[in-house]
Formats: structure tokens, C-alpha cells, sequence
């Protein structure tokens, strides 16, 4: 079992999920207290058919819509494949009531599952979309993969996804996180009786997540470190890479950047082992950053390196464009204002044509700075140079 990890991942899970952080990152499920949407179905809603996939691209200002009928006392299974698109699935009932979000932290990669049943008959809507800032659109694959009569193993299945979605929002609130772990421990002992090892380390996870929130680390690595455990026996590379992650941010939010950049370096070996190319490339400029934190020069910027050669790997102008940004930051950091300026403003051009105006602005700060930083060491240098000639 593990002893490291940390909070901001929560947040980075969508990081690293995003690139480094990649991390985090929280990311995490359901708001269900929304007011419910009209009861009339969208004209382009569609259809959805038992073992009929559909793939699409989906941009982060689109929403995609989709009908099942289903009769009282069905349980229906959809799942939804992710590729560089991090969806969250809302749940119409006929009425237009909202039964709720499935958001697991996934990074924008791997499979989301969404399972229902049914207390009426009816066509139920299922709305999908993401709040991914990311300006190119991923692709998804969404499938109904299940549809029958619910059984007794079913219903405790829905009653762990209520508590889980239940124990999402108390943790959502700083005034109600402690109240939120009760929760999940319901939730867990349903997983298990269930015999759902993947949803018992996602609770976990989730467990952790809160306590790290209410800065209860030791605890909090207690319950990533099961989650560890579970995602290392079913073979999950992918959760069990991004838990490495946590406590590599876990242990440097301590300052102890050598227990975190061993923790990067397990997770990157996970990540290519995976075959996740964005992860991986992320995973360089984590190991990077580490150096940098680390004063190992040379170590920093072969990382940044083989992260530059592998984003060429990548197709993902975003992926560029963040590597370029990082590298310009670690230049900077040794000193290296020339080769720093460069790297900005590769990157500047990507995020212009992407209209990531955010990003713009904050490398346009970067580069003024270093350019400010530059015209006032020449001016020095001259008045030394003045000095020196009226002296003599």
C-alpha cells in the first residue's frame, strides 16, 4: 500500500489530467439539485439501439443528445469511450426530471459507465457534453450495452451510484465534506457486496479526495493507497498512473520533491506502458518541473526534451502548445532568457490559433517580463559603462 499524495489533484485530476497537470483533476460527479430542463425532447436527439456504438466529436460548447425507451422495472447500461474528451452524461427522466451526472475522473481518456433504472416507462434522455476548456474537440464512443429486467444485484448497484452521487456533492462543500465520508462508506460496502472492484477503488479514490481536502493527508493516503492496490491487481494502468500521480503532488505540496519525482517517474512508466501518448508526454514535463524544483539542470532540460519529441507524437495542438509553455518556464528559470522568449512564442502562436485567449494573455505577461528584465540589465550595463569611462 502507498503513503503519498495530494489535494490540488482533485482538481488536477482534470490536470493531468489537462495537461500536467497535469493533474488532477477533479473532475469529479454530480450536481443533482439543478433545475430540471423543458419535458420536450431536443428535435436532434438520438435514438439510441442495444449494441449499435456511436462515435462522435464533441467541442466544449456542444451538447449531444440521446433517447432510450425503457418500460418500468428496466435496468439499462450505456458506457462511453473517451478519446482526449473528458464527457459528463445527464440523466432525464421522461417527466424531465433530472436523475442525475456520471463524471468519473478519467482525464479525458477511458470509459465512463452510466446505469439507470427505470421507475417509469417512457423515453429517457441522456445529455452528453464537457467542460473540458480545451479548444479542439475529442471524440467519444457511447453504446447501450445492457437492457432487462432489474434484478436484486441490480438494485443494489443503483443504490450504491445515489450514495456515490450523494457523497460527490456533500464533498463538493467545504461545510459538508466531513459528512460526505459517512456517505461513501455506504457506498463502499455496497461495491463490495457487489463484488465491483473497479467502483470500490473509485470510492476510494473518492474517500480520499475529501479527506485530502480536509487536510487529513495521512488518511488520505491511506484510501488512495487501497485504490492503488485494487487498480494494480485488476490491471488498470491508467487509474493506477494517476494515483501516482497524487502523491507525487501529496508529497511535493510538502516539499519533498524527491519522493515526487519518484512517484512521476512510476507513473510515467505506467503511462507508456498504457500507450496514453498525451499522458506520457504530460508525464515528461511533470519529471521536468520536478528538476527545475530540484536545481538539476541538466536532468530538467533532457526531460523537456524527449516531452517536445514526444508532443510531435501527439495529435493535439493543445498537448504543443502547453510542452512549449513549460519548457519556456524551466529556460527562464535557469536563466536562459533567449531560449525562453522562443519557446513562449512558439507557444503563443499555437494558443492564438486555438483563441485560447487565456493562455495567450498569460505568455504575452511572460514574454514582457522577460523582455523588461532584459532592457533593464542593458541599462545597467550602459550607466556601469559610463561610470567606468568618466572614471578613467
Amino acid at each position: 500500500m502507498r503513503n503519498d499524495k495530494s489535494n490540488g489533484l482533485e482538481k488536477n485530476f482534470r490536470l493531468i489530467a489537462t495537461v500536467s497537470m497535469l493533474v488532477f483533476c477533479a473532475v469529479l460527479a454530480a450536481n443533482c439539485t439543478q433545475t430540471p430542463p423543458p419535458k420536450t425532447l431536443p428535435p436532434n436527439a438520438e435514438q439510441l439501439a442495444l449494441g449499435k456504438p456511436i462515435t462522435k466529436q464533441l467541442k466544449n460548447d456542444e451538447i449531444h443528445s440521446y433517447t432510450v425507451n425503457l418500460e418500468t422495472g428496466q435496468f439499462l447500461s450505456l458506457s462511453i469511450e473517451q478519446h482526449d474528451v473528458d464527457v459528463i452524461t445527464k440523466v432525464l427522466a421522461p417527466s424531465g426530471e433530472l436523475l442525475g451526472e456520471f463524471d468519473t475522473p478519467t482525464s479525458g481518456r477511458g470509459t465512463e459507465l452510466i446505469r439507470i433504472g427505470a421507475e417509469s416507462s417512457g423515453a429517457y434522455r441522456f445529455d452528453v457534453y464537457t467542460l473540458s476548456a480545451a479548444a479542439e474537440p475529442g471524440e467519444y464512443t457511447l453504446q447501450q450495452t445492457e437492457s432487462r429486467p432489474v434484478t436484486e444485484r441490480d438494485r443494489k448497484i443503483l443504490s450504491a451510484i445515489k450514495l456515490q452521487q450523494e457523497a460527490d456533492r456533500l464533498r463538493a462543500k467545504p461545510e459538508t465534506r466531513r459528512d460526505s465520508l459517512a456517505v461513501y462508506e455506504k457506498a463502499l460496502q455496497l461495491w463490495r457486496e457487489v463484488g465491483d472492484e473497479r467502483e470500490e477503488a473509485n470510492t476510494l479514490r473518492a474517500m480520499g479526495f475529501a479527506y485530502q481536502r480536509l487536510d487529513e493527508l495521512e488518511s488520505a493516503k491511506t484510501h488512495f493507497g487501497k485504490a492503488l492496490d485494487i487498480w494494480d491487481r485488476v490491471g488498470d494502468l491508467r487509474s493506477a498512473a494517476f494515483t501516482h500521480v497524487i502523491f507525487g503532488v501529496i508529497s511535493k505540496k510538502g516539499n519533498d520533491y524527491e519522493a515526487g519525482l519518484r512517484e512521476d517517474l512510476i507513473a510515467l512508466s505506467l503511462w507508456e506502458k498504457a500507450g496514453d501518448a498525451p499522458e506520457y508526454t504530460q508525464s515528461l514535463v511533470r519529471i521536468g518541473n520536478d528538476y527545475v524544483k530540484l536545481q538539476k539542470k541538466t536532468e530538467a532540460l533532457s526531460y523537456f526534451e524527449r516531452a517536445l519529441e514526444a508532443s510531435r507524437n501527439v495529435n493535439s495542438r493543445s498537448v504543443k502548445a502547453f510542452v512549449l509553455s513549460q519548457y519556456g518556464d524551466a529556460q527562464a528559470a535557469f536563466g536562459n532568457k533567449a531560449e525562453a522568449r522562443d519557446f513562449y512564442h512558439q507557444s503563443l502562436a499555437l494558443w492564438e490559433f486555438l483563441k485560447q485567449y487565456k493562455s495567450v494573455s498569460n505568455l504575452k505577461e511572460k514574454i514582457a517580463k522577460l523582455q523588461k528584465s532584459s532592457f533593464t540589465k542593458k541599462g545597467l550595463q550602459a550607466l556601469s559603462n559610463l561610470s567606468s569611462r568618466g572614471n578613467s
